[in-house]
Formats: structure tokens, sequence, C-alpha cells
């Protein structure tokens, strides 16, 4: 059932990086920090709440320092607690811009983790995101960093990487190529490891999941490795060997999710730009939205029924493309879009 822990505050749209991976809505949109300030005491005095965390994300959520202090400090006083503000780390413009930015945030009250999306994707230059790193744990802590890297789209099908070859697509030359993607982020870990003079040890897999850790006697550096997810309509989407496996959205739901639009879903996938998947606004109470999701499609569907037994019926109708995929989000952004 549906039972939100925690809340994330999609900052802005705004972003000083344009990644071809990025699902982000691009039009120029900002939260009010009224208005999140408003929605937490709704929370906060709902006896229907189990909500005790509060993260930020965006587009790039530094570019708001404004809104991340007021919302912090209110959230504070109200006893919630923090996840992460998630980053690309490369938003400052001098180390000096970079310092005084964090320090605010520090000085609002910040306790929670900083998370940076760090690949070949997001581009950042490797000195930039040391100097980024560093200047957290000499305010935050040695342990205040962790990051995310997604590989790009890895697949050891080898009929899919002959389909591929044939139709002249991408630089797909061998299935090679997939083993070769699954270490492009542990290469581009490890030097950055060597770079903050950190030991380097990794467990990825072949499709190009797994963690990788970077340390020494005083820091402890954690990276969280996965595929590329794609949207329903993109056909790279649809050849994974299996389906996914339906844990009726545990690891990416049991959140909301705030858009910087205001508009509230109820999980962090990159399917939650579906209105399908919306369930209030940020102007709402906490109790309106949470009976807006007891009267959602979608919500019954991702929650209680569970997204496997759309595949049949998305089958019998006609809509189900050709082939399967291990990507959960991907399957529901193709529910979402037939539910629009």
């Amino acid at each position: 059932m549906f039972n939100p822990e925690e809340i994330i505050f999609a900052v802005t749209t705004a972003c000083n990086l344009h990644c071809p991976h990025c699902f982000v809505n691009r039009e120029p949109f900002n939260l009010k920090a009224s208005d999140a300030i408003n929605f937490l005491k709704s929370v906060y005095d709902s006896q229907n709440s189990s909500i005790e965390k509060v993260g930020f994300s965006g587009g790039e959520p530094f570019l708001r320092q404004d809104f991340l202090c007021e919302v912090i400090k209110a959230a504070i006083d109200m006893d919630f607690m923090f996840d992460r503000i998630m980053t690309n780390g490369d938003w400052w413009k001098t180390k000096e811009d970079l310092r005084a930015t964090l320090q605010k945030v520090y000085d609002a009250g910040y306790d929670g983790k900083i998370g940076v999306s760090y690949d070949n994707f997001h581009a950042q230059s490797e000195e930039r995101i040391a100097t980024f790193i560093q200047t957290v744990w000499e305010i935050f802590g040695s342990d205040a960093v962790e990051i995310q890297s997604v590989t790009e789209g890895c697949h050891t099908d080898s009929t899919f990487l002959r389909k591929v070859q044939q139709e002249s697509v991408s630089q797909m030359t061998s299935p090679d190529f997939a083993l070769a993607k699954s270490n492009q982020c542990g290469n581009k870990l490890s030097s950055l490891a060597s770079r903050l003079n950190l030991t380097y040890e990794e467990n990825i897999s072949p499709s190009g999941l797994g963690i990788a850790s970077l340390s020494d006697d005083e820091h402890f550096l954690p990276a969280y490795i996965q595929t590329e997810s794609f949207q329903a309509n993109d056909p790279r989407a649809w050849h994974d060997k299996e389906w996914f496996k339906d844990q009726h959205c545990a690891e990416m739901g049991q959140i909301l999710f705030v858009h910087a639009t205001g508009d509230i879903a109820p999980c962090c996938g990159f399917a939650n730009e579906n209105k399908a998947l919306y369930i209030g606004k940020i102007t709402d109470s906490f109790d309106t939205v949470l009976k807006n999701a007891s009267q959602s499609k979608m919500i019954k569907i991702c929650y209680e029924e569970g997204l496997s037994k759309q595949i049949k019926l998305l089958k019998e109708q006609g809509k189900l493309p050709e082939g399967k995929t291990a990507d959960v989000c991907t399957f529901c952004d193709l529910v979402c879009k037939n539910q629009e």
C-alpha cells in the first residue's frame, strides 16, 4: 500500500548541465519556499503522516540556495530529518562561491548526505568534482558525500547486439561492447579515487549494476552504479532477457516527489513526469494529497495490484511493444501513457 515516508522537493528545473539521459522538464519552473514550508506544516499537523525525512533534487538545487536554507530551517523546527541533496557538483563558478554556498546550507542546519551525480552523461571535470567533494568534507564531515553514477545502456543479449550492428545504431560493434560499457563508471570512479588519494574497490556486474567504495582511514565515499533507463517509446528499452521483478514500487515509491511545477507524484522514478501519476499540488494539504492517492488508478496499479499484471492486459489490447524490459520505471512509463 502507498504510505509515503519522505518528501523530495525538486527545487527548480534550472540546471547548468544538459545531460542526454535526463528526463526532467526543462521549462523554467521554481518552487516557492513559502509553499514548501506550508506543505511541510500540513504534513507535520496531519494525524495520517508517516513522513520523517526531507530531501532536495532538481534541476540543480544549489542554484536555489535561498530555497534550501529557508526550507531546511523550517524542517528542523518541525523535527524532520534529512535524506540527501542531489547535485551535479559542478554548479559553482569559483572556489569562494562554492565554499560560501555550502557554508550557508550547513549553517541553516542541514546534516543529511550530499549526493553527487557523476558519470559520462554529466561529463564534469574530474578536478572540479574532486574540489567539490573535498569542500563538502571540510564543511559537512568526512562521510557526507555519496556518488550516483549511470552507465550507458548495457545489453549482454547477443541477439540485440547483432540487431544493433545490422541497423548501424551508435558504435556497438561487438558483444564486448556491453562489458566495456559496464566498466566505464568503474574507470571514471577509480581515476577520481586516485585524485582524492583514496583506495578504490568495486563490485560491478557485467550489466553495469553495482557499488564501489572510495576510502581511506578518514573518508568513506560510496558510489552506487545503475544502468541507463529508457522511456517507453525508446526501442532500446525492450531488449532485456527477462521482465522486471514487481516489488509494488517499494524501491522508487513511498515518497512524495514535489516537482518544480508544484505537481506531486508518488515516487522518484523518471515515470513520475507523467500526469497519470500526479496526486495533487504543493498548495493542497497533505491529507488532500493522501485522499487523491487513495482514488488514483495508477496508485492502485503500482502499489496494490502490481505493474506486472498490466503486461497481459496491454498485450491483449495490442499496446505492448515487442520484447521485454527489466526496468519497472520504463514499464510504468508505458502504463501511464496508456492511462492519459
